[in-house]
């Protein structure tokens, strides 16, 4: 074969590669009913955090393979989105400066939910309290589990384990607050976290959206976070 020949052969070789995913991952994302997005139907899992990450932050380890990752700052968060669309191929949604950060909406890569997004997601198309239920032992993980004997280490818990709500989500109230987009007005340090956690009580597990405000450099080990990507 001649040199050219093996030339051509190497170039198209590398434009085939560039259009196709640079690597696939088995991303379980649910099409939300009536919206041009899909979300994660588990919180980010610390085995998924690893695939794309390469380190496991976490506190509560070694059951990696189910266990929600926690102890990510929302920085940490928007940077897993970013490398988990490189790695499929698609148009990374954030760009940072310094601490500001900009998102590019139109962006077919993944991302952090507004405050919106979560809170028609968690309610499911139903009216509950809670995400799936009014019944909070139902569908969530949260502190008072602890004294029914049932979160009886006060940890997180494996994702999927009680029941989903409507649309299929799992875990949208408790086991671990989950991040969001917006920033505190006047204070853009602070990010929304969604939805409540294993250490927290049962008004903070509701579905009304209204969060809990942390620092967007925090790593705190009842804070973890869900992904969502645009879809036509």
């Amino acid at each position: 074969m001649s040199k050219h020949i093996t030339i051509y052969f190497v170039v198209l070789a590398l434009l085939l590669s560039a259009a196709l995913p640079i690597f696939a991952l088995d991303i379980d994302m649910v099409p939300i009913p009536n919206k041009n997005y899909e979300m994660l139907r588990t919180e980010v899992t610390q085995e998924l955090y690893i695939e794309v990450m390469g380190k496991n932050p976490s506190d509560f380890q070694p059951n990696v393979e189910n266990l929600p990752v926690e102890s990510v700052s929302w920085f940490d968060a928007i940077r897993f989105c970013n490398k988990l669309s490189e790695m499929e191929g698609l148009e990374s949604v954030y760009k940072k400066r310094g601490a500001t950060v900009t998102q590019n909406t139109s962006a077919n890569g993944y991302r952090l939910p507004t405050v919106e997004e979560w809170e028609y997601a968690a309610k499911g198309g139903e009216d509950y309290l809670f995400s799936g239920s009014n019944a909070i032992d139902e569908i969530a993980w949260f502190h008072d589990n602890y004294w029914r004997g049932e979160n009886a280490t006060l940890k997180t818990h494996p994702v999927a384990q009680k029941k989903a709500n409507g649309y299929g989500l799992y875990d949208m109230s408790g086991n671990v607050w989950e991040w969001c987009w917006d920033e505190k007005p006047y204070n853009n340090a602070y990010r929304l976290a969604c939805g409540g956690s294993w250490d927290h009580e049962l008004a903070d597990c509701k579905v009304s959206g209204e969060g809990d405000w942390y620092r967007a450099t925090d790593r705190d080990n009842c804070v973890g976070f869900r992904i969502v990507r645009n879809i036509k």
